[in-house]
């Protein structure tokens, strides 16, 4: 068996890598990615400017699944509206789709929760769909685009819905965790904006790793919301890497008008299908915080 992953250099994508070598080491991986990745055959994504035959002109005739995480993602939630670079995310997958992969058996493809909007209750896979931003919508059209294309060609196709991930790698992101870490490590103030009463229900991203690999053995396709199952708010995140950093650091609160959003989950279709236990969160983010503390380590040659 042969696959293809987009977007192998990234967060998702470097911990789907590792785990492809480690549960796939006598397979063929082949990483289409702008970056060169180590170890791994590596096609130039050229950003996806590239004609049908391109993928099988670059030794990919053979692959018979492709794992499609690359995307433009925001690194901050004021990008999510940005309409050119969201286009960007259906123009890059209906080039993929189109390439000649003559042994193509299935695809997986991990898209986001932005694809939902405000629930009352925990979302399911049978939540009702209602993106907030153009990320989200780019994100939801490639769904159907990529399941429309599957049914035509008669091939099996997974959808993943991922979120709210954390871990080693994160930190290329402007998210509430990552940064609250960084101040605490390097002894400045928290800083929460709003009462911190929103609620985040958190996956490890080693556990993401691992259910989008295993979802490679799934016969049916399907959708699956891949996601954690300890909610906690925002000043009980903040007062866990307080304690967890031993740093003493004061965690400062900005009022805002923003509404507290709850992302509350039920997981039981992953737990069954692809995980059958997760990462507890306070093990989680004693590793992000330890990695974190080599990375500071690292840049200041402590």
């Amino acid at each position: 068996m042969s696959i293809l992953i987009t977007g192998g250099a990234g967060f998702v994508g470097g911990h789907v890598v590792g785990e492809l070598k480690r549960q796939y080491p006598s397979e063929k991986i082949i990483a289409l990615s702008s970056n060169k990745i180590e170890g791994t055959q590596t096609v130039p994504s050229r950003n996806y400017n590239f004609d049908e035959r391109y993928l099988l002109d670059n030794g990919c005739g053979d692959v018979e699944v492709i794992i499609h995480i690359g995307a433009w993602t925001p690194k901050m939630a004021k990008e999510a509206s940005d309409f050119v670079q969201a286009t960007s995310n259906i123009a890059s997958s209906e080039r993929l789709l189109v390439s000649c992969l003559p042994k193509l058996k299935k695809i997986i493809y991990c898209s986001t929760l932005d694809v939902y909007g405000d629930a009352e209750e925990a979302i399911t896979e049978e939540t009702s769909v209602a993106p907030q931003s153009m990320y989200g919508w780019s994100k939801l059209y490639c769904e159907k685009m990529i399941e429309s294309f599957a049914h035509e060609k008669n091939i099996t196709v997974q959808i993943l819905r991922l979120g709210h991930i954390y871990g080693e790698g994160e930190e290329k992101y402007c998210k509430a965790m990552p940064v609250m870490i960084e101040n605490a490590v390097h002894g400045r103030d928290i800083v929460i904006y709003g009462d911190g009463e929103a609620i985040r229900t958190f996956i490890y991203i080693e556990d993401v790793a691992k259910a989008v690999v295993n979802a490679v053995r799934l016969e049916v396709s399907g959708l699956i919301n891949v996601v954690g199952n300890e909610p906690v708010t925002i000043n009980q995140l903040a007062d866990m890497i307080v304690a967890y950093s031993g740093e003493q650091v004061k965690i400062q609160h900005i009022l805002t008008d923003t509404t507290n959003r709850k992302c509350l989950f039920d997981n039981q279709h992953l737990r069954a299908c692809l995980l059958g236990e997760l990462t507890p969160f306070g093990k989680g983010l004693r590793n992000e915080i330890d990695y974190i503390k080599r990375q500071m380590r690292h840049e200041y040659h402590i």
